[in-house]
C-alpha cells in the first residue's frame, strides 16, 4: 500500500521505518510556486490573447459572412484511471461502478475473504445455537405457549458475532479497494499482511461508537422512568416520544458522521479516537451526499438480502409451528443463508464506504495528486 494515504500533517505509514514518501515529481522537477519567479502573468502583460483563429474576432450569432462562424469544439479533460476508480471528485456512478469493478476484478480477496470470515463467524454461532438450544431455557406465557428463550438468545448473541467479524471485514476489504483504486490485485494473504495490525484499533472504534449509543439510550431511559415515578404516566410517555424521535435523528446523524473512520483505521494506520475525529472532519458540508449514497447502497443490500433470505425465513416460520420457537435445524438452515448473503453483500457496502472516503480527501485534500504519483511509479496509466 503507498504511503500517500497519510492525512495531512500526520506521519506516513512508511513512516515507522523512519521514511518518509517523497513529493511527486512532475517532470523531474517540482512546479514553482507563485511568487518563487513572480506574479504570474496578467492579460495583456505580453500582449492580448490570440483570438479565435487569428481571423479577427469570432463572429456573433446571425454573422454567417464572417470566417469561422461556429464555435470551437468542446474541449474535455478526462482523469488518469489507474484502477478501478477515475482519480478525480466521484460522482455516484463512479463509486457504484468502482465498487462492482473492484468485486469483479478480485474475486477471491472480496467474494472469498467474505465467505471465509461468515463461515468463521458461523462455527460459534452454531455451537452457540446448540448449546443454548439444549439448555432447559423454556418458559410458558400468559397464553399456555412454552417459548425456548435459548433459541432467541442465540439469534441475540450471533448478531454480535456478526457485528464484530463485519468490523474486522469491512477493515480488510477497505485494503483490498485501496488498492484496486491504483490498479493493483492483492490476495487474500497479502489482505491479511496489512490489515492484521489493524484489528484491534477496529475494535476499539467500534465500542467506542457503541459505547456512546449505550450511554445515550441509557440517559433517554432514565429521563422517561424519572418521569414515570414521579409524574404521571402520560407525561412519560409523550417525552418518551419525543426524546425516542429525537435520539433516532441524532443517531443516524453521528452514524453517517463517523461511517468513514474505519478507512481511516486501516488506511492511515491511526488510533480509533483519531479516526473518528477525521470521519467528522472529512464529512464537514457533506453529510447529505454522504447518507443519501449510504442509503442508496443499503437499499440495494437489504433488496438482495431479503430475496436470498426469503426461503429461509418461509422454513423458519414453518418449523415453529404453533409453538412459535423455531427448530434448531431450521436457525442452522438460516445461519447457512446468512453465510452467503454475508459473502454477496459485504464486499459491496465495504468498497461503497471505502471510496467515499477516498472521495471525501480527494475533494478536502487533493489525494488524487497523490495518488497519480502512486500510480506512476508502478508504471500504471490512464486507461
Amino acid at each position: 500500500m503507498s504511503n500517500g494515504w497519510t492525512s495531512p500533517g500526520g506521519d506516513s505509514p512508511g513512516s515507522e521505518q523512519g521514511s518518509q514518501p517523497p513529493p511527486p515529481q512532475y517532470g523531474g522537477q517540482a512546479p514553482p510556486q507563485y511568487g518563487q519567479y513572480g506574479a504570474p502573468p496578467q492579460y495583456g502583460q505580453y500582449g492580448a490573447p490570440p483570438h479565435y483563429g487569428q481571423y479577427g474576432a469570432p463572429p456573433h450569432y446571425g454573422q454567417y459572412g464572417a470566417p469561422g462562424g461556429y464555435p470551437p469544439p468542446p474541449q474535455f479533460n478526462f482523469a488518469p484511471k489507474p484502477g478501478v476508480i477515475p482519480l478525480r471528485p466521484l460522482n455516484l456512478g463512479d463509486i457504484f461502478s468502482g465498487t462492482f469493478a473492484t468485486i469483479r476484478g478480485n474475486p477471491g480477496a472480496t467474494l472469498g475473504l467474505s465467505a471465509l470470515v461468515a463461515l468463521i463467524v458461523a462455527v460459534p454461532a452454531v455451537l452457540t445455537t446448540f448449546a443454548l438450544a439444549n439448555a432447559d431455557l423454556t418458559t410458558t406465557d400468559d397464553s399456555g405457549t412454552t417459548v425456548n428463550l435459548g433459541t432467541q438468545l442465540s439469534s441475540s448473541v450471533t448478531a454480535i458475532y456478526t457485528v464484530i467479524a463485519g468490523v474486522f471485514l469491512a477493515g480488510m476489504l477497505t485494503a483490498v479497494v485501496a488498492e484496486a483504486v491504483l490498479g493493483r490485485r492483492i490476495s487474500i494473504g497479502e489482505t491479511w499482511h496489512k490489515v492484521r495490525g489493524r484489528l484491534l484499533p477496529l475494535l476499539g472504534m467500534t465500542l467506542l461508537v457503541a459505547l456512546a449509543l449505550v450511554v445515550a439510550v441509557g440517559i433517554v431511559v432514565g429521563i422517561i422512568v424519572v418521569l414515570a415515578l414521579s409524574a404521571s404516566a402520560a407525561a412519560a410517555a409523550i417525552v418518551g416520544v419525543l426524546l425516542g424521535l429525537g435520539t433516532l435523528v441524532g443517531v443516524i446523524w453521528v452514524a453517517i458522521k463517523v461511517s468513514l473512520a474505519a478507512p481511516a483505521v486501516v488506511l492511515e494506520r491511526v488510533g480509533p479516537i483519531t479516526a473518528l475525529k477525521r470521519s467528522w472532519a472529512l464529512s464537514r458540508g457533506q453529510w447529505w451526499r454522504i447518507f443519501g449514497i449510504s442509503v442508496l447502497a443499503q437499499i440495494i443490500v437489504g433488496t438482495i438480502s431479503n430475496i436470498v433470505q426469503l426461503p429461509g425465513v418461509v422454513i423458519l416460520a414453518a418449523s415453529a409451528g404453533d409453538s412459535g420457537t423455531p427448530g434448531v435445524w431450521a436457525v442452522l438452515l438460516v445461519q447457512l443463508i446468512s453465510v452467503v448473503v454475508s459473502a454477496l453483500t459485504a464486499p459491496f457496502t465495504a468498497g461503497v464506504t471505502a471510496l467515499l472516503y477516498l472521495d471525501q480527501r480527494i475533494r478536502k485534500e487533493a489525494l488524487d495528486v497523490t495518488l497519480m504519483a502512486a500510480a506512476g511509479k508502478d508504471g500504471g496509466g490512464a486507461r
